[in-house]
């Protein structure tokens, strides 16, 4: 494989900021578990895991729409060819091979979450044997795909609190994992008409303009509720909660205006601060349990 291509294939479709995103919900998941334990080299295989494991996925991905993507997105690395789906499934059972060795030495019970992650992966990359009727169903396909989040969570967890049962921490955070992931899914795919394209599916055509705005600030409200309520457990001061409101209501604030005049622009601002938020509530979880 060429490295400059593969290195252009991530900067399209892995870039790092979602390396470092990936390496966070780690660190956040490390953070709360252990409460606060020294950092130390398990702790770096364990984020090189966790990025290794989101990139097989990005991998599935890629293979169940290739036919799609290379009519509507020729342009991309992958469908121009300058790196193979042969290629990018190698490099991520190669990764799966590193998991396997980290959740090993971290026990049993890690072992058995990577297993259980794994195996829900794989059932995700055939669809679960209904792809014709989870596609045309596009909240169901992506709710389906989403319980990669909490499973994932679950996995990283056991490495460090093998021994249950698991306290509320565990379940807030498998919550927050879930819907922040839905916030963003439904962020990221609501359009505003004149951006909607034929062939590609968005929630905005699914659920009406409105609707899909609607239902991200929903689920965005939801998981402020779980963030709030861990944070409570937690201990934490006023200013977590102070960076969160403020987030919120910027967000608010964007959707409201991109509701009243649907363009484009607002709602990739909008996706923005959804994004923005999602890394603040694991950032804030983070420095309450390391400061």
């Amino acid at each position: 494989m060429n490295i400059r291509n593969f290195a252009a294939y991530l900067n399209e479709r892995f870039p790092l900021v979602n390396m470092g995103l990936f390496a966070i919900l780690f660190l956040t998941v490390w953070s709360v578990a252990t409460g606060g334990a020294a950092f130390g080299w398990p702790e770096v295989g364990g984020m090189a895991a966790t990025i290794s494991f989101f990139f097989r996925l990005r991998v599935f991905d890629e293979i169940k729409d290739y036919t799609t993507d290379a009519v509507y997105h020729p342009q991309r690395v992958l469908q121009q060819g300058r790196v193979t789906l042969g290629q990018l499934q190698r490099l991520a059972w190669l990764g799966a091979a590193g998991e396997l060795v980290w959740s090993k030495q971290m026990g049993g019970a890690a072992l058995g979450g990577w297993v259980l992650a794994l195996g829900y992966s794989l059932l995700m990359r055939y669809e679960f044997g209904a792809s014709r009727f989870l596609k045309p169903r596009l909240v169901l396909y992506a709710g389906s795909h989403l319980l990669i989040m909490p499973l994932v969570i679950a996995w990283l967890w056991a490495a460090y609190r093998p021994a249950g049962p698991w306290p509320p921490q565990f379940w807030l955070l498998a919550a927050l994992s879930l819907l922040g992931g839905l916030a963003f899914e439904l962020a990221r795919k609501t359009h505003a008409p004149t951006a909607e394209r034929p062939g590609v599916d968005s929630y905005s055509r699914t659920l009406g303009y409105r609707g899909a705005i609607a239902a991200v600030l929903l689920v965005l409200l939801a998981g402020v509720a779980a963030q709030s309520v861990l944070l409570r457990q937690l201990h934490a001061g006023a200013a977590p909660f102070g960076l969160l409101a403020g987030l919120l209501t910027l967000t608010l604030l964007v959707y409201a205006w991109a509701a009243t005049r649907p363009l484009e622009k607002l709602l990739r601002r909008a996706e923005l601060l959804v994004s923005l938020f999602m890394l603040s509530s694991y950032l804030t979880l983070i420095a309450e349990m390391r400061l």
